[in-house]
């Protein structure tokens, strides 16, 4: 009867291994065809990254903090346009709804956003969004990829 036991439990430690193992190498495929995708965007060689936070995709995800996503975040050094951010995204196939001019106003303080473009590819929802910490500072670009939302 020992035996028996010893078997089956061996035989379910053994399938619960492999089923781990099978599991996380198709979460990993799925977050290395997410950030070969991002990898087309045409991000500048000149640009400071100053954030890559990478989740990757996992068994269980929360809809509040999806999985596999990527956040990125870039001093450019420049002042961008909304047509330097259609210029990034084309590479990737992917045509920006753009929102904002990219240009800061004389009135307005703090780190805020000054243009925002959204695109999907069926699998994944892109934004890239322009931020100008302050006046006559350099802007920052984010990058964020998550899974689409339907």
């Amino acid at each position: 009867m020992r035996r028996r036991t010893g078997t089956i439990l061996a035989a379910v430690v053994l399938i619960v291994g492999i089923s781990f193992f099978l599991i996380r190498a198709a979460d990993d495929r799925t977050t290395d065809e997410m950030m070969s995708r991002s990898a087309r965007l045409a991000i500048p060689s000149t640009w400071k990254q100053l954030d890559n936070i990478v989740r990757r995709e996992q068994f269980l995800c929360i809809s509040t903090n999806p999985c596999p996503s990527l956040a990125r975040r870039w001093a450019t050094g420049t002042e961008l346009t909304p047509a330097d951010l259609q210029a990034i995204a084309a590479p990737a196939s992917l045509s920006l709804k753009l929102e904002g001019t990219c240009q800061r106003r004389p009135n307005s303080g703090g780190n805020i956003p000054v243009c925002t473009g959204t695109a999907a590819d069926g699998d994944y929802d892109y934004r890239l969004a322009v931020a100008s910490p302050g006046p006559g500072k350099p802007v920052e670009v984010i990058l964020e990829v998550k899974p689409a939302s339907g």
